[in-house]
Protein backbone atom coordinates (compact mmCIF):
# COMPACT_ATOMS: atom_id res chain seq x y z
CA UNK A 1 0.00 0.00 0.00
CA UNK A 2 1.21 3.77 -0.36
CA UNK A 3 1.30 5.68 2.08
CA UNK A 4 -1.51 7.60 1.03
CA UNK A 5 -3.79 4.75 1.24
CA UNK A 6 -2.33 3.24 4.67
CA UNK A 7 -3.30 6.78 5.71
CA UNK A 8 -6.66 7.47 4.03
CA UNK A 9 -7.20 3.01 5.45
CA UNK A 10 -6.81 3.67 9.01
CA UNK A 11 -8.69 6.90 9.10
CA UNK A 12 -11.71 5.22 7.83
CA UNK A 13 -11.25 2.02 9.89
CA UNK A 14 -10.99 4.98 13.18
CA UNK A 15 -14.28 6.24 11.90
CA UNK A 16 -16.15 2.89 11.60
CA UNK A 17 -14.21 1.75 15.40
CA UNK A 18 -15.61 5.04 17.04
CA UNK A 19 -18.70 4.54 15.94
CA UNK A 20 -19.13 1.16 16.61
CA UNK A 21 -17.91 1.92 20.33
CA UNK A 22 -20.65 4.30 21.00
CA UNK A 23 -23.15 2.04 19.24
CA UNK A 24 -22.17 -0.63 21.81
CA UNK A 25 -22.54 2.18 25.00
CA UNK A 26 -25.90 3.09 23.90
CA UNK A 27 -27.19 -0.11 23.48
CA UNK A 28 -25.79 -1.33 27.01
CA UNK A 29 -25.55 1.95 29.25
CA UNK A 30 -23.70 -0.14 31.78
CA UNK A 31 -20.58 -0.85 29.75
CA UNK A 32 -19.78 3.21 30.64
CA UNK A 33 -18.44 2.14 33.67
CA UNK A 34 -15.38 0.35 32.18
CA UNK A 35 -14.70 3.53 30.42
CA UNK A 36 -15.17 6.25 33.64
CA UNK A 37 -14.92 6.54 37.14
CA UNK A 38 -17.15 4.49 39.05
CA UNK A 39 -19.05 7.53 40.89
CA UNK A 40 -19.53 9.28 37.32
CA UNK A 41 -23.13 8.23 36.08
CA UNK A 42 -23.19 7.09 32.15
CA UNK A 43 -25.15 10.28 31.38
CA UNK A 44 -21.22 11.74 31.93
CA UNK A 45 -19.81 9.73 29.14
CA UNK A 46 -22.99 9.16 26.90
CA UNK A 47 -22.88 13.21 26.79
CA UNK A 48 -19.81 13.41 24.35
CA UNK A 49 -21.46 11.53 21.81
CA UNK A 50 -22.79 14.72 19.61
CA UNK A 51 -18.83 16.04 19.75
CA UNK A 52 -17.43 12.42 19.03
CA UNK A 53 -20.18 11.60 16.05
CA UNK A 54 -19.22 15.28 14.51
CA UNK A 55 -15.38 15.48 14.53
CA UNK A 56 -13.82 11.59 15.09
CA UNK A 57 -16.18 10.06 12.96
CA UNK A 58 -16.98 12.29 10.80
CA UNK A 59 -13.81 14.30 10.50
CA UNK A 60 -12.06 10.86 10.23
CA UNK A 61 -14.40 10.09 7.27
CA UNK A 62 -14.12 13.17 5.67
CA UNK A 63 -10.54 13.58 5.97
CA UNK A 64 -9.92 9.76 4.72
CA UNK A 65 -11.99 10.75 1.45
CA UNK A 66 -9.77 13.88 1.31
CA UNK A 67 -6.24 11.79 1.55
CA UNK A 68 -7.55 9.51 -0.70
CA UNK A 69 -8.19 11.61 -3.46
CA UNK A 70 -5.09 13.93 -2.67
CA UNK A 71 -7.35 16.81 -2.54
CA UNK A 72 -5.04 20.74 -1.72
CA UNK A 73 -6.93 20.91 2.06
CA UNK A 74 -5.93 17.38 3.06
CA UNK A 75 -2.44 18.05 4.88
CA UNK A 76 -4.31 20.49 6.85
CA UNK A 77 -7.44 17.87 7.73
CA UNK A 78 -4.95 15.51 9.05
CA UNK A 79 -2.93 17.56 11.28
CA UNK A 80 -6.39 19.39 12.27
CA UNK A 81 -7.49 15.92 13.37
CA UNK A 82 -4.93 14.98 15.02
CA UNK A 83 -5.28 18.20 17.21
CA UNK A 84 -8.85 17.38 17.53
CA UNK A 85 -8.47 13.79 18.81
CA UNK A 86 -5.47 15.00 21.51
CA UNK A 87 -8.20 17.47 22.90
CA UNK A 88 -10.38 14.30 24.76
CA UNK A 89 -7.47 12.11 25.02
CA UNK A 90 -6.06 15.10 27.20
CA UNK A 91 -8.98 15.48 29.19
CA UNK A 92 -9.44 12.15 29.28
CA UNK A 93 -5.80 11.91 31.08
CA UNK A 94 -6.59 14.50 33.01
CA UNK A 95 -9.68 12.75 34.96
CA UNK A 96 -7.24 9.31 35.31
CA UNK A 97 -4.72 11.61 36.89
CA UNK A 98 -7.02 12.94 39.33
CA UNK A 99 -9.28 9.79 40.42
CA UNK A 100 -6.92 7.33 39.61
CA UNK A 101 -9.67 5.44 37.86
CA UNK A 102 -11.12 5.29 33.89
CA UNK A 103 -7.28 4.09 32.85
CA UNK A 104 -9.10 2.05 30.54
CA UNK A 105 -10.29 5.35 28.12
CA UNK A 106 -7.59 6.93 28.34
CA UNK A 107 -5.30 3.83 27.02
CA UNK A 108 -7.92 3.89 24.15
CA UNK A 109 -7.81 7.72 23.91
CA UNK A 110 -3.92 7.73 23.90
CA UNK A 111 -3.75 5.13 21.28
CA UNK A 112 -6.23 6.90 19.16
CA UNK A 113 -4.22 10.14 19.27
CA UNK A 114 -1.06 8.49 18.57
CA UNK A 115 -2.07 6.63 15.69
CA UNK A 116 -3.62 9.77 14.40
CA UNK A 117 -0.56 11.96 15.02
CA UNK A 118 1.41 9.17 13.13
CA UNK A 119 -0.49 9.32 10.21
CA UNK A 120 -0.48 13.27 10.01
CA UNK A 121 3.28 12.85 10.35
CA UNK A 122 2.99 10.16 7.35
CA UNK A 123 1.31 12.67 5.70
CA UNK A 124 3.55 15.18 6.05
CA UNK A 125 2.51 18.94 5.25
CA UNK A 126 1.83 20.91 1.85
CA UNK A 127 5.47 20.97 0.92
CA UNK A 128 6.16 17.00 1.57
CA UNK A 129 5.19 13.79 -0.04
CA UNK A 130 3.55 11.34 1.85
CA UNK A 131 6.20 9.14 3.17
CA UNK A 132 6.52 6.26 5.98
CA UNK A 133 10.11 6.99 6.19
CA UNK A 134 11.41 10.46 5.47
CA UNK A 135 14.75 11.61 5.76
CA UNK A 136 15.01 15.18 7.46
CA UNK A 137 18.20 16.76 7.65
CA UNK A 138 18.79 18.62 11.37
CA UNK A 139 20.61 20.85 12.93
CA UNK A 140 22.27 18.83 16.14
CA UNK A 141 19.99 21.18 18.78
CA UNK A 142 16.79 20.60 17.15
CA UNK A 143 17.26 17.17 16.18
CA UNK A 144 18.14 16.81 20.24
CA UNK A 145 14.80 18.90 20.71
CA UNK A 146 12.87 16.82 18.70
CA UNK A 147 14.09 13.32 20.07
CA UNK A 148 13.71 14.56 24.02
CA UNK A 149 9.90 15.30 23.01
CA UNK A 150 9.89 12.05 21.58
CA UNK A 151 10.94 10.45 24.72
CA UNK A 152 8.61 11.63 26.51
CA UNK A 153 5.97 10.93 24.62
CA UNK A 154 6.71 7.63 23.61
CA UNK A 155 7.68 6.73 27.86
CA UNK A 156 4.04 8.15 28.98
CA UNK A 157 2.41 6.67 26.56
CA UNK A 158 3.96 2.97 26.86
CA UNK A 159 5.43 2.63 30.04
CA UNK A 160 2.98 4.48 31.97
CA UNK A 161 -0.74 5.09 30.77
CA UNK A 162 -0.97 1.55 28.75
CA UNK A 163 0.69 -0.55 31.53
CA UNK A 164 -1.89 0.78 34.10
CA UNK A 165 -4.81 0.50 31.84
CA UNK A 166 -3.62 -2.87 31.33
CA UNK A 167 -3.89 -3.68 35.24
CA UNK A 168 -7.07 -2.19 35.76
CA UNK A 169 -8.16 -4.69 32.84
CA UNK A 170 -6.91 -7.57 34.89
CA UNK A 171 -8.15 -5.82 38.49
CA UNK A 172 -11.85 -5.87 36.93
CA UNK A 173 -11.39 -9.16 35.62
CA UNK A 174 -9.70 -10.82 38.57
CA UNK A 175 -6.53 -11.84 36.74
CA UNK A 176 -4.23 -12.17 39.68
CA UNK A 177 -0.95 -10.70 39.75
CA UNK A 178 2.32 -11.91 41.17
CA UNK A 179 5.25 -10.82 43.67
CA UNK A 180 8.35 -11.98 45.60
CA UNK A 181 10.83 -10.73 47.77
CA UNK A 182 13.41 -8.03 46.10
CA UNK A 183 10.83 -7.15 43.03
CA UNK A 184 10.71 -3.40 43.57
CA UNK A 185 14.37 -3.19 43.58
CA UNK A 186 15.16 -5.73 41.08
CA UNK A 187 12.13 -4.00 38.82
CA UNK A 188 14.32 -0.51 39.08
CA UNK A 189 17.31 -2.02 38.30
CA UNK A 190 16.63 -3.15 35.21
CA UNK A 191 13.87 -0.38 33.87
CA UNK A 192 16.61 2.63 34.77
CA UNK A 193 19.38 0.60 32.73
CA UNK A 194 17.11 0.38 29.95
CA UNK A 195 15.97 3.75 30.40
CA UNK A 196 19.61 4.98 30.31
CA UNK A 197 20.04 2.48 27.31
CA UNK A 198 17.57 4.16 25.80
CA UNK A 199 18.17 7.83 26.32
CA UNK A 200 21.70 6.82 24.64
CA UNK A 201 20.82 5.56 22.05
CA UNK A 202 18.10 8.69 21.06
CA UNK A 203 20.83 11.31 21.72
CA UNK A 204 23.26 9.30 19.80
CA UNK A 205 21.01 9.52 16.63
CA UNK A 206 20.39 13.01 17.01
CA UNK A 207 24.07 14.34 17.93
CA UNK A 208 25.71 11.70 15.18
CA UNK A 209 22.78 11.49 13.17
CA UNK A 210 21.31 14.41 12.86
CA UNK A 211 17.88 13.30 12.70
CA UNK A 212 14.91 11.68 15.29
CA UNK A 213 14.16 8.03 16.10
CA UNK A 214 10.69 8.89 14.24
CA UNK A 215 10.54 6.75 10.85
CA UNK A 216 9.27 10.01 9.66
CA UNK A 217 11.80 12.30 10.61
CA UNK A 218 14.84 10.17 10.83
CA UNK A 219 18.03 10.42 10.70
CA UNK A 220 20.42 10.97 7.02
CA UNK A 221 23.60 9.51 8.21
CA UNK A 222 24.74 6.25 9.42
CA UNK A 223 24.99 6.00 12.91
CA UNK A 224 27.37 3.53 14.12
CA UNK A 225 28.78 5.27 17.71
CA UNK A 226 28.02 4.57 21.22
CA UNK A 227 25.22 1.93 21.58
CA UNK A 228 25.25 1.51 17.82
CA UNK A 229 28.97 -0.80 17.69
CA UNK A 230 27.15 -3.42 20.49
CA UNK A 231 23.67 -4.09 19.09
CA UNK A 232 21.53 -2.57 15.86
CA UNK A 233 18.81 -1.45 17.32
CA UNK A 234 19.65 -0.74 21.13
CA UNK A 235 16.37 1.59 20.94
CA UNK A 236 13.98 -1.46 20.77
CA UNK A 237 16.09 -4.03 22.79
CA UNK A 238 15.99 -0.83 25.77
CA UNK A 239 12.15 -0.50 24.79
CA UNK A 240 11.39 -4.09 25.07
CA UNK A 241 13.48 -3.79 28.61
CA UNK A 242 11.87 -0.85 29.98
CA UNK A 243 7.90 -2.76 29.31
CA UNK A 244 9.53 -5.63 31.17
CA UNK A 245 10.53 -4.27 34.14
CA UNK A 246 7.39 -2.05 34.20
CA UNK A 247 5.30 -5.22 33.83
CA UNK A 248 7.66 -6.58 36.74
CA UNK A 249 7.06 -3.70 39.15
CA UNK A 250 3.55 -3.99 38.74
CA UNK A 251 3.64 -7.86 39.00
CA UNK A 252 1.42 -8.07 35.73
CA UNK A 253 1.69 -10.91 33.61
CA UNK A 254 -0.35 -9.47 31.21
CA UNK A 255 2.08 -6.02 30.84
CA UNK A 256 4.90 -8.38 30.28
CA UNK A 257 3.16 -10.37 28.02
CA UNK A 258 2.44 -6.50 26.24
CA UNK A 259 6.11 -6.02 26.16
CA UNK A 260 6.93 -9.36 24.31
CA UNK A 261 4.53 -8.73 21.88
CA UNK A 262 5.74 -5.54 21.19
CA UNK A 263 8.75 -6.69 20.34
CA UNK A 264 7.60 -9.51 18.19
CA UNK A 265 5.23 -6.99 16.16
CA UNK A 266 8.66 -4.81 15.82
CA UNK A 267 10.64 -7.82 14.77
CA UNK A 268 8.49 -9.15 12.09
CA UNK A 269 6.72 -5.81 10.73
CA UNK A 270 8.84 -3.09 11.33
CA UNK A 271 11.82 -4.28 11.61
CA UNK A 272 11.96 -5.52 7.55
CA UNK A 273 10.76 -2.39 6.50
CA UNK A 274 13.22 -0.24 8.37
CA UNK A 275 16.59 -2.24 7.22
CA UNK A 276 15.29 -2.02 3.60
CA UNK A 277 15.14 0.99 3.91
CA UNK A 278 18.43 1.45 5.15
CA UNK A 279 20.18 -1.02 2.61
CA UNK A 280 18.48 1.42 -0.18
CA UNK A 281 20.27 4.45 1.29
CA UNK A 282 24.04 2.65 2.67
CA UNK A 283 23.88 0.02 0.52
CA UNK A 284 27.29 -2.33 1.16
CA UNK A 285 28.07 0.27 4.51
CA UNK A 286 24.89 -0.86 6.12
CA UNK A 287 25.50 -4.71 4.73
CA UNK A 288 28.96 -4.87 6.47
CA UNK A 289 26.90 -3.31 9.81
CA UNK A 290 23.95 -5.90 9.53
CA UNK A 291 26.24 -8.82 9.15
CA UNK A 292 28.95 -7.77 11.90
CA UNK A 293 26.38 -6.40 14.47
CA UNK A 294 23.70 -8.69 16.29
CA UNK A 295 19.84 -7.24 16.08
CA UNK A 296 19.08 -8.48 19.88
CA UNK A 297 22.07 -10.19 21.49
CA UNK A 298 25.07 -7.14 22.14
CA UNK A 299 28.23 -7.85 21.31
CA UNK A 300 30.60 -6.40 23.50
CA UNK A 301 33.96 -7.00 21.31
CA UNK A 302 34.94 -3.38 20.59
CA UNK A 303 33.85 -2.21 17.08
CA UNK A 304 34.46 1.11 15.68
CA UNK A 305 33.74 2.21 11.94
CA UNK A 306 37.14 0.85 11.23
CA UNK A 307 35.96 -2.50 11.71
CA UNK A 308 33.34 -2.55 11.01
CA UNK A 309 34.09 -1.61 7.60
CA UNK A 310 32.58 1.54 7.23
CA UNK A 311 34.39 4.60 6.45
CA UNK A 312 34.36 7.23 9.30
CA UNK A 313 31.81 10.05 8.78
CA UNK A 314 32.16 13.67 10.01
Amino acid sequence: MTPRRIVASYLLLQAIGTAAWWAWLFYDPESTKWFQPAAWPAEALLGFWLGDFLLLVGGSVVTGVGVLRALPWAPVAVWSLAAAVWYPTLYCIGVSVITGQAWIASAMMVAMAGLTLAMATIYGTAQQSPSTIRVISLTRTAALGWTIAQVILFWGVFLWIIPVAIVELEDRLQWPRFSHSGQTVMSLVLGTGASMLGLWSGITMATIGDGTPLPTATAPKLVLSGPYRYVRNPMALAGVLQGGAVGWLLGSPSVVGYSLAGAVVWHLLVRPIEEADLQKRFGDNYRVYQHRVRLWLPTFAINSESTLGVPRQR
